[in-house]
């Protein structure tokens, strides 16, 4: 049977409206529990759905899950599976991060370790351990970790391992970096908490100790605390693995209770913490492991690759954290600078493997500045070039192609057809516009997503709700996401909760794909807005409207460099820009940042087809003087290269004659002089601009 801990009342009405948001959570949450136990499972299903979508979180959560005595309903509703599996553990997440906030209040901490060391009695070193966790967790690790160097106090020392091992796998992170300790002993009575704890994330680490320490008591400590943890025996595999599953966030070394606002480090004083913002945090787990990695094996190219990885994505999203005044951020900025030399040191090898990676994993964040990364360093074109230009996702392949264009170009090569195509798609890009859909119904997602495409969105699509917020996590400048009702692995209450609360997506409006009006009215104040299939799809033209001036502005970027770079490889003469001619013709029109480079690309690639195009631009007195010019030369470089013409000579000869700068007229003096005109044209032109000219 089950009971609560705590008087809950008699079930209330499920549908009051006019109960708080508090009291319809609690409410909810209590009948969920009563209809559980009158084995109404399917209308309990819904109670607690109906607690999750109302915002259900915090002390509340943690207190409604402690109220239910019978803990055996929570295992009954895991072995349920499906729904029932998602909710059970979506209350417990919620009630884990319920706890009180942590802090890092030295004083109080040290008040809470004297009364610890000072007890003999077991139920108040049992309540005070508690305490310590619940209000300190991994900041109580360093005044603990000084007793597991003491080999003098033997009783304190294993009151310490005894607490650190209670106090479960929030003190992991701290206790992996003590491993690096100078001190045997300290290294030693840490690696038996961590087989105490045992923390798969530990293995690793415990692992490489166990093959290398020099300390034969180390070494031992390590091994029997390794195959605790799970050790498979590979040090570096598994310090591989972690490094790659936290910069993807997977929940096995992830969940939502073990992320925090800290990283650790070994100073002169002992363990430290470093505020780290929560963006960053992944990442920067993830270089830790990496090197860690890397000094077992120093010829470890994944390691090499990971850690480039890792400081390039961090260093992504550095600018934007300052800009929205984050106070950890200049900090960081100053640590990311020092690891993006790393990032050059890894060579190009390395960036080539990470670049490889971001591909398949749709790492756009990554993708792109590797990519960058790579055309900075790379003489040659690479795999993972290959595999970014092949990309669906239209940064990494507009950012590859820029890449192995710089590559064609330093070093003279012609650039194949591909790459000159994308480099006129993305020159005449105007807008980005980027998608994300998530919906455990594969058919159903996948139609939405072509059905945008077809509308020159670029989509990233995922069936599952972990691999969804990876993928969110990583696409800069989402312009909305759709979140489909059935997801395998998570619960819409989960999804949305990350959506709303990680600083990459807290502003994205989010549409819910389904045709059920109860599911909708229950998450109607958590979405933008909801669409039953790709028929709907014009539900999102506002949202992508909302947001065209960010758009703009990554397509212009792109844009300019992307014209830049066929400029230069039609300057070393080896590259057909063919392929590109009809996307950059369109592209004269637009503004100066990318009309321009657009314009010297087809000065020394174009054709006499462009020349109309370009002759009303140098007419078009609301252009700047730049773009006139660079027009004009445009013309006279098709010129050079193609023989005579005369398209445009009128438009020219309008612009000699008008009150357009000297350095304008100039310029068409300079394309009309290239045009096959003959004498008797070329005598009434000098004529009728003689007055000009006086």
């Amino acid at each position: 049977m089950i009971r609560l801990r705590r008087k809950l009342g008699l079930l209330l009405t499920l549908s009051a409206a006019a109960a708080a948001p508090a009291a319809a959570q609690a409410s909810d949450f209590e009948a969920g529990v009563d209809l559980m136990r009158r084995d109404r499972k399917e209308e309990a299903l819904a109670a607690f759905q109906r607690a999750l979508a109302a915002g259900l979180e915090g002390q509340e959560a943690y207190d409604l899950w402690n109220s239910v005595e019978d803990s055996r309903m929570w295992l009954d509703m895991m072995v349920e599976g499906g729904e029932y599996e998602l909710v059970a553990k979506r209350l417990a997440d919620l009630a884990r991060m319920g706890r009180v906030e942590r802090k890092n209040d030295r004083d109080a901490i040290r008040g809470l370790i004297g009364s610890l060391r000072g007890s003999e009695d077991r139920l108040e070193q049992s309540r005070l351990v508690q305490k310590l966790s619940a209000d300190h967790g991994e900041y109580a690790v360093p005044f603990l970790a000084s007793a597991l160097a003491d080999p003098n106090d033997d009783d304190w020392r294993v009151t310490a391992m005894m607490a650190l091992t209670r106090m479960g796998t929030d003190v992991v992170p701290p206790l992996l970096v003590a491993l690096n300790s100078d001190d045997p002993f300290l290294r030693r009575n840490t690696a038996m908490v961590l087989g105490n704890i045992g923390d798969q994330r530990a293995a690793g680490a415990l692992e490489a100790l166990a093959q290398s320490d020099t300390d034969g008591g180390v070494q031992a400590a390590a091994r029997e605390a390794a195959q605790a943890c799970a050790s498979n025996g590979d040090a570096v595999g598994q310090l591989l693995k972690n490094g790659d599953d936290y910069h993807h966030q997977r929940a096995n070394v992830l969940r939502p209770h073990e992320w925090s606002d800290v990283t650790w480090s070994i100073g002169p004083n002992g363990l430290e913490s470093i505020p780290t913002p929560r963006p960053l945090y992944a990442d920067a787990m993830s270089v830790a492991s990496y090197y860690r990695a890397l000094a077992v094996a120093s010829d470890s190219s994944d390691a090499l690759a990971g850690i480039a990885r890792g400081y390039v994505d961090m260093g992504s999203k550095i600018n934007g954290l300052a800009e929205s005044g984050d106070e950890g951020a200049e900090d960081w900025r100053l640590r990311i600078e020092a690891g993006l030399l790393a990032v050059s040191l890894a060579g190009p090898e390395a960036l080539d493997r990470a670049l490889t990676w971001s591909v398949e994993t749709s790492d756009t964040t990554a993708g792109v500045a590797l990519a960058r990364a790579l055309g900075a360093m790379a003489n040659r074109p690479s795999p993972g070039l290959a595999a970014a230009l092949a990309s669906k996702d239209g940064a990494i392949s507009g950012e590859a192609a820029v890449a192995l264009g710089h590559v064609f170009a330093s070093t003279g090569e012609a650039a194949g057809r591909k790459v000159v195509a994308q480099l006129g798609e993305s020159a005449a890009r105007e807008i980005v516009r980027i998608a994300a859909v998530i919906d455990g119904r594969a058919g159903r997602g996948s139609a939405v997503s072509a059905a945008l495409t077809a509308n020159g969105v670029l989509v990233n699509q995922r069936e599952r709700g972990a691999a969804g917020l990876v993928m969110l996590h990583r696409v800069p400048g989402l312009d909305v996401i759709v979140l489909g009702d059935t997801l395998s692995d998570m619960t819409l209450d989960q999804v949305l909760r990350d959506i709303a609360s990680h600083p990459a997506t807290e502003d994205t409006p989010v549409y819910l794909l389904s045709d059920k009006q109860e599911t909708i009215d229950l998450y109607s104040d958590r979405t933008a807005g909801s669409l039953s299939g790709a028929g709907d799809i014009a539900m999102l033209d506002a949202a992508f409207e909302a947001s065209l001036t960010g758009d703009r502005a990554r397509a212009a970027d792109l844009a300019s460099r992307a014209a830049d770079v066929l400029g230069r490889l039609a300057d070393a003469g080896q590259t057909d820009l063919s392929p590109a001619l009809a996307s950059l013709s369109g592209a004269i029109g637009r503004d100066d940042s990318v009309s321009v480079p657009v314009m010297r690309a087809l000065r020394a690639g174009g054709t006499p087809a462009e020349i109309a195009a370009l002759a009303a631009t140098v007419a078009d007195d609301s252009r700047s003087d730049e773009a006139r010019i660079a027009a004009a030369d445009a013309i006279t470089g098709i010129l050079t290269r193609s023989g005579s013409s005369s398209a445009g000579v009128d438009v020219l000869s309008a612009v000699l004659k008008s009150d357009a700068s000297l350095a304008v007229r100039q310029a068409a003096a300079r394309a009309v002089g290239r045009m096959g005109l003959s004498a008797a044209d070329r005598a009434r032109l000098l004529r009728e601009i003689r007055p000009s000219v006086q």
